[in-house]
């Protein structure tokens, strides 16, 4: 009974870590501006990424992680997802730094829901807040109160002090990493001497094709992401161009 239950055990990690590795798939083709990759430790922690580019948020760089339930994908409990800096927004928690998904899923439902889309959430939370706000049906329930109140009544404090917060974000966002995971989002500043030729190997159509996924088993592929992400603002922006062209 104990070899049954441990293989039975066995064979739904190895079930989840397909799943995972088709969700981490599905981020790098649906989504721009926002990354988000598997911890090397657990597929159940990811770390993030956001650049917003435009709004109230604009020139913000907020870092965040993902922690999926030990369940994934057949829990209905939700994800949490954790900023590493305090953000002013009504749905992020300004003790916890946690962000409410409530507004945009009521429970995780494995045939409907991915995590691009807890991403393209995150994207919408600082694209448009009000938007969201307006959408949520329990305004007495945000996470930042103050934030709220401030948003609707005093609107140009509330931006003042979202654009000190992007000033702030991008003066941490080349800090060193708080952990020594190697599927750690790393940035650095762009230096010509050491990334010049980084540039000129992701406008190769070869690279693409020597780190796409194809048919490769799941150890096989976690080889292919088992590094830093050494990329800062400019680096994504060419290299989302390069996709897109």
């Amino acid at each position: 009974m104990k070899l049954t239950t441990a293989k039975s055990r066995g064979m739904a990690l190895i079930s989840q870590g397909y799943y995972i590795l088709a969700e981490y798939h599905m981020v790098q083709e649906q989504l721009k501006n926002i990354y988000a990759i598997p911890s090397f430790t657990s597929g159940l922690r990811w770390f993030g990424v956001v650049f917003v580019h435009s709004g109230i948020y604009a020139g913000s760089v907020f870092r965040f992680s993902i922690l999926l339930p030990e369940n994934f994908p057949d829990d209905t409990a939700l994800p949490t997802v954790v900023f590493t800096m305090p953000v002013l927004h009504p749905h992020i928690c300004p003790q916890t730094k946690v962000l409410d998904l409530t507004p945009g899923f009521k429970k995780w439902l494995k045939d409907q829901h991915h995590i691009w889309h807890l991403l393209r959430y995150i994207q919408a939370i600082f694209a448009d807040p009000e938007d969201i706000l307006i959408e949520g049906p329990h305004l007495d329930g945000v996470l930042n109160m103050e934030a709220l109140n401030m948003l609707t009544d005093n609107r140009i404090e509330y931006l003042r002090l979202a654009q000190e917060q992007a000033i702030s974000s991008r003066r941490h966002m080349y800090d060193r990493p708080e952990t020594d995971d190697p599927h750690y989002i790393v940035m650095e500043p762009y230096r010509e001497d050491r990334h010049r030729k980084f540039m000129d190997e992701l406008k190769s159509a070869s690279w693409w094709e020597a780190t796409c996924m194809g048919g490769s088993m799941p150890a096989e592929y976690l080889g292919q992401i088992d590094s830093p992400r050494q990329l800062d603002d400019e680096e994504v922006s060419q290299r989302v161009k390069h996709i897109n062209e």
